[in-house]
């Protein structure tokens, strides 16, 4: 019996999963709000001690804990389970390995971090496990809100290509700077008659209008989603996806779409696309790859000409040979 422990924002991820027999949702939002507010805490410990003790009464004989950090280490602990898993000391953040009572060392050099996650079943005696990505769910309803999307905006012979140029503003000195974003789209359009959407999420709609306003070829606002799911549905009727280093990279990677991911200062050995259809393009800058949260430069990412990020999304569309009619037919997990 699998259990997953899972944050309210991606919550939806994991909805329907063929292997999961429960999903249990921790509303970090709501609760991080209420306990801002000293005028809700009072009000607001009662639902947090009611949470935990149904979470024990699972009675939960192994708890593996994939964040390594010192909310999941709580999480981990205040589960009940006897066999804890996690990160060996110097492999997990704040302490986290204190909480753990089996701690596994991953392997050295630098490990996808979905590699490192694997190695924790080691625990378990799984030395050399499968990877075997599972789509993320789809509704009806997302699947007919891209597909009307897609109808309405007409049907062209030229590959379609998905550009989603946001972070999250934790992230935005990864971002790619968005008049390099509509220069390559014009490179698209023009030398490979693409069709170019550009997606977006929550408060990223001025950078999405930024691009569009400055390519001279002419590109498509992608409509609001409103959901993970219809996201993950414009991304998957894709010919190519392309994006900064970012959550939905990790989607087109589960769908198994061809996507350019650019990256600035993280490790795309590290934390980028897992699929055999990815390229990631990056400058080997001194300063680059590096572990730091901000910077007053940016180098590593300014430094990246659209001309580069184009050679490498001409050789996927080459390799690949999609055409937007297979891409629409791929089909998606309901």
């Amino acid at each position: 019996r699998i259990t997953w422990l899972v944050e309210d924002r991606t919550e939806e991820l994991l909805r329907d999963h063929p292997y999961l027999d429960q999903i249990i949702v921790f509303p970090r939002k709501k609760w991080r709000q209420a306990l801002l507010n000293p005028l809700k805490v009072l009000s607001t410990l009662p639902e947090i001690i009611s949470f935990f003790l149904k979470m024990r009464r699972g009675r939960f004989e192994v708890a593996i804990d994939f964040q390594g950090n010192l909310k999941s280490g709580v999480m981990t602990f205040l589960s009940g389970a006897p066999l804890r898993i996690g990160f060996a000391q110097g492999h997990s953040r704040e302490g986290n390995y204190l909480f753990m009572n089996r701690r596994i060392t991953p392997p050295e050099g630098r490990v996808h971090k979905i590699e490192k996650d694997l190695s924790l079943l080691s625990a378990l005696g799984i030395k050399e496990p499968t990877y075997e990505p599972t789509s993320p769910s789809v509704s009806a309803q997302d699947r007919d809100y891209i597909s009307q999307f897609l109808s309405l905006r007409g049907k062209g012979a030229g590959p379609l290509v998905v550009i989603h140029p946001g972070t999250s503003d934790f992230g935005a000195f990864k971002r790619w700077p968005s008049q390099s974003y509509a220069r390559l789209g014009d490179m698209l359009v023009r030398e490979l008659g693409a069709q170019v959407v550009i997606s977006w999420g929550p408060s990223e709609l001025p950078i999405a209008e930024d691009i569009l306003g400055g390519m001279k070829e002419g590109g498509f606002l992608a409509p609001r989603t409103l959901t993970l799911g219809q996201l993950t549905s414009l991304i998957g009727h894709s010919d190519l996806f392309i994006s900064g280093d970012t959550g939905p990279m990790h989607i087109a990677s589960l769908l198994g779409v061809p996507q350019v991911a650019i990256f600035g200062p993280k490790d795309p050995a590290i934390y980028g696309p897992y699929s055999e259809n990815s390229v990631a393009v990056r400058k080997d800058l001194e300063c680059s790859p590096c572990t730091k949260r901000s910077c007053d430069h940016v180098t590593c990412i300014t430094s990246i000409s659209p001309e580069e990020v184009f050679v490498a999304a001409k050789r996927l569309l080459t390799r690949h040979a999609h055409t937007r009619t297979a891409a629409q037919a791929r089909p998606l997990q309901t």
